[in-house]
């Protein structure tokens, strides 16, 4: 649900109201997990009288749980957003409400359900079973994350920003339905995922006239440094992906959305094969992590032309690269702070800073660049953007994020303001997640 505020005095009270409201949940929280804690103690105790009347338990979640057989985890995020953009009224939005299961049998079946029930669309999220019986093969089925994408596969509560990259956001597939194998091999050398999907994902669906067909996907990651006496350089990870699929005929061409919503690439006619590629590291050392990704797409055009001939392809390239350090305090293992707000702490603090640019265009040296969804040289309408952020958290399962964020869209007559190349605007994000 989105609620617009129009009057600059209603709009500063609504953000007073949302910083109070956050405050509110995150002082609320430590007597909680004090609650929690001492819970767990005496759980605990418990537990080492008598293991076999343990089904209960609160550690990381709620979960339930029968001997080694049966663990059931319950989870919940819950995502509020207030986004104000250029001289756009204040927007005010409930992200993320999901709620969801994720279980294991005998520790050789995983499943997981997801739904997000401010969604009526497409409201399940993760749904499958998956096969984890040996590290070096899996195999999972049902509705998932298409294996591309290092900040796609990336939760959306374990983001380093409030949003993710406009180039993930374009270019990325998002979920869909099919079968994946992945495993580790080699230790942590090689980690490896494929799979076969039913369409393109439900990220380049949208806004297009058809789905993409049967795609297939493919990434590895590995530890290249691995061998090195250096702890700090056997954390460099780099990963390598590819989707291959075909998209039917019609406007289902990608299309690019700028950090407020503006459409500033839409879909272009397209018939034929979709490649994308993508090649991604990221460093992570104490408290300062450093990532980045290099995407592209390509789609066929095969006889789109005016005169029915085939066009060349439509090219889209994208890249970011950001970096995180915390300030003050560092996280543990299980995401919570080592030391939480009122309990000898403020918490941790993260800075975070972020460029990125995506263009789309196609190889057609020569000829003319138009707008026109059907043109042999498409113009392009290259975006390039800034971020800085700062991210708070105060207690396990909260975190606050706040991001400054400046954007620069190339063509004129394809921008919110034509007389204004650069736009700037802030989000501020309370997160609740479990």
């Amino acid at each position: 649900m989105t609620r617009r505020f129009s009057h600059r005095g209603a709009t500063t009270q609504r953000l007073q109201t949302v910083f109070c409201a956050a405050l509110h949940i995150v002082i609320a929280i430590p007597a909680a997990a004090q609650s929690a804690q001492h819970t767990r103690e005496e759980g605990t105790t418990e537990v080492q009288k008598d293991e076999g009347r343990k089904w209960f338990v609160m550690e990381e979640r709620p979960s339930i749980r029968f001997g080694d057989a049966v663990r059931v985890d319950f989870t919940g995020k819950l995502d509020l957003a207030v986004r104000t953009f250029g001289d756009s009224d204040t927007d005010t939005q409930m992200d993320q409400r999901r709620i969801g299961i994720d279980g294991r049998l005998f520790d050789v079946l995983g499943f997981q359900v997801e739904r997000d029930l401010g969604d009526d669309k497409q409201p399940w999220r993760d749904v499958f079973v998956e096969l984890r019986k040996w590290r070096a093969m899996r195999a999972k089925a049902g509705r998932f994350k298409v294996p591309f994408g290092q900040e796609r596969l990336t939760s959306v509560s374990d983001l380093d920003f409030a949003g993710r990259s406009i180039a993930s956001e374009a270019l990325t597939s998002g979920r869909d339905t099919g079968l994946e194998l992945s495993g580790r091999v080699f230790g942590r050398v090689l980690t490896y995922m494929a799979g076969v999907f039913q369409h393109d994902g439900d990220v380049s669906r949208g806004g297009t006239d058809a789905p993409g067909d049967r795609t297939v996907a493919a990434r590895v990651v590995t530890t290249p440094l691995l061998w090195t006496s250096s702890r700090a350089l056997r954390r460099l990870e780099v990963g390598l992906g590819m989707t291959a699929g075909d998209v039917p005929e019609g406007l289902n061409g990608l299309r690019a959305r700028t950090s407020s919503g503006y459409v500033a690439v839409a879909p272009v006619y397209v018939a034929g094969r979709r490649l994308r590629f993508g090649v991604d590291a990221s460093f992570v050392n104490g408290p300062v992590s450093i990532k980045g990704e290099v995407l592209e797409a390509r789609d066929q055009r095969r006889r789109q032309g005016l005169r029915d001939e085939d066009l060349p392809e439509v090219v889209a390239r994208g890249w970011y690269l950001s970096g995180t350090s915390f300030v003050v305090g560092r996280l543990k293992s299980s995401g919570a702070p080592r030391t939480p707000l009122g309990r000898h702490g403020i918490g941790a603090l993260q800075l975070a800073a972020r460029v990125e640019s995506l263009a789309f265009g196609s190889d057609a040296a020569g000829e003319p660049p138009f707008r026109n969804p059907r043109a042999a040289n498409v113009l392009s309408n290259d975006i390039r953007g800034a971020t800085f952020g700062v991210n708070w958290f105060p207690v396990r399962f909260v975190k606050t994020q706040w991001n400054v964020i400046r954007e620069h869209l190339q063509d004129p007559e394809r921008r919110p303001d034509p007389a204004r190349p650069w736009s700037t605007g802030t989000v501020f994000r309370v997160q609740f997640a479990m």
